[in-house]
């Protein structure tokens, strides 16, 4: 997984500020329980004990905490939508998306019969008015039986959060750099949390 920029109020400095306080006031309220002796200044045990429940924090906050306690778009889960392409005049193709998010880490695996890519970096931005969704950078390979038109190669895909009577759905366009030099649009809704094969994936889209 890598690193992913977002724009949301609940990330940056001011969580980490927080967490921090709530440590230090949680690090105290410990002391106050357990009586720890006094073996070094009061300052002292108390950055130390803070600093154990601040990491603790910080762990639980990057994987579970930001789903409950923040606005950020969660898009775990497993994807399935179709892929209409320039490619040999203009063609539609099944599609798996694989998401995977923390608080701050992403990585993005999109599945075709063809190919597999997945994601270098991300931008997830949801502040402005009418303007929510999700940018990615990805390394596209060709599966071993694709045909031999198919190469490796690189593009960027811009996608458009929407939720449609509770179903969140993803929508956009891509476009390829060299070595394969296509445009397209894609279409994905999610079908599962969980992270499926491409042949399960297909086959829950269908149920």
């Amino acid at each position: 997984m890598h690193g992913y920029a977002s724009d949301n109020f609940f990330r940056g400095p001011k969580v980490y500020f927080i967490l921090g306080v709530l440590a230090i006031l949680a690090a105290s309220g410990v002391r106050a329980v357990l009586a720890l002796p006094l073996v070094a200044s009061h300052v002292d045990t108390v950055a130390v004990t803070a600093g154990a429940i601040y990491a603790g924090l910080i762990f639980l906050y990057e994987q579970w905490g930001w789903r409950w306690l923040s606005t950020i778009k969660n898009l775990n889960g497993t994807w399935v939508g179709s892929i209409t392409t320039t490619h040999n005049g203009g063609t539609s193709v099944p599609c798996v998306m694989r998401l995977r998010q923390t608080w701050t880490r992403m990585a993005i695996e999109l599945e075709t019969e063809q190919s597999r890519s997945r994601t270098t970096m991300a931008a997830l931005y949801d502040e402005q008015p009418g303007d929510v969704g999700l940018k990615y950078e990805y390394v596209s390979e060709p599966r071993n039986l694709a045909v031999q038109t198919m190469h490796a190669h690189r593009g960027v895909c811009t996608l458009a959060i929407t939720t449609d009577s509770e179903e969140v759905r993803l929508s956009g366009d891509y476009f390829t750099g060299r070595g394969r030099e296509t445009r397209g649009e894609i279409t994905l809704h999610r079908v599962s949390r969980e992270l499926l094969g491409f042949d399960g994936a297909l086959k829950k889209e269908k149920q």
